[in-house]
């Protein structure tokens, strides 16, 4: 009986630590990103609630509006209302977001990209 008891300790204490975990969606929020595309470009991002900022260097920068779907595995943005949906299948590694296209064609203008934390001390 004491097994048992112990066992489901265990179990729900493992469960309730894994339920404490940041959201992606907060964890963009929280950070500063760099980001690096397979077509070869590189550019900061900055997430907030629902708005994406991309900034290339100081020159160039541009917006978009971005949302999760609810297991938090797609990432979908876009330019304005009448713009098609940009779609990314979202996957972490250690600190890392990699955004992998879900077609070619936005494959071939994006890239797949690789986010990456700027530490800011």
């Amino acid at each position: 009986m004491k097994k048992i008891v112990v066992l489901l300790f265990t179990v729900f204490t493992i469960f309730t630590l894994s339920a404490c975990g940041t959201s992606v969606h907060e964890d963009l929020q929280e950070n500063e990103w760099n980001v690096v595309a397979t077509n070869g470009e590189a550019y900061t991002a900055d997430f907030h609630a629902d708005t994406v900022t991309f900034q290339l260097g100081d020159m160039f920068t541009t917006g978009y509006t971005y949302s999760l779907n609810e297991d938090e595995t797609e990432f979908s943005m876009r330019e304005n209302a009448e713009s098609e949906p940009v779609t990314f299948t979202v996957s972490q590694e250690n600190d890392e977001y990699r955004f992998i296209a879900n077609t070619e064609e936005t494959k071939e203008r994006y890239g797949d990209l690789t986010l990456t934390p700027i530490d800011q001390e």
